[in-house]
């Protein structure tokens, strides 16, 4: 499955996607098919501080129409504060979105948590990589449709 990401949001988690897709294809002996689009930070974060899902989730329907042409068949956004648009979003996708904020949930209540650590260091409670749940949501629907 072609995968499309939309990165730039910030870089450094455009890069932990991206290693950790070509990590675990490797590790499972499967080809990696991915296409990465850029995403204005300003723009974003002028949009959510304006409240403006709306105007984000048209922007990011551009970059998704690039993907679409490039071949992906899944999109993801590689930033948790991109997701403030995500279900004005999924109205107009032509692409299939995997939504980080279900990945998320489901992993914490796989895991029994009461309370989770987001964001930041070792905190005396069970902290949740949404990057990392989100990046093996990623992989596992891509490898189950080989």
């Amino acid at each position: 499955m072609h995968i499309g990401l939309i990165g730039g949001i910030g870089p450094a988690a455009t890069d932990y996607y991206y290693r950790g897709l070509i990590e675990r294809h490797a590790k499972s002996n499967t080809r990696l098919d991915l296409t990465i689009v850029h995403a204005d930070l300003r723009q974003l974060a002028q949009n959510r501080a304006d409240g403006n899902a709306r105007r984000q989730a048209e922007i990011f329907l551009r970059l998704i129409q690039r993907l679409a042409a490039a071949g992906a068949e899944l999109v993801a956004i590689t930033s948790m504060g991109g997701h403030f648009c995500i279900e004005e979003l999924k109205k107009l996708s032509p692409l299939p979105i995997l939504d980080a904020i279900p990945e998320v949930d489901t992993a914490i209540r796989r895991r029994n948590l009461r309370t989770v650590g987001i964001l930041g260091e070792e905190c005396g409670f069970p902290v949740i990589d949404c990057a990392e749940v989100h990046v093996d949501a990623l992989y596992q629907r891509s490898a189950s449709h080989r």
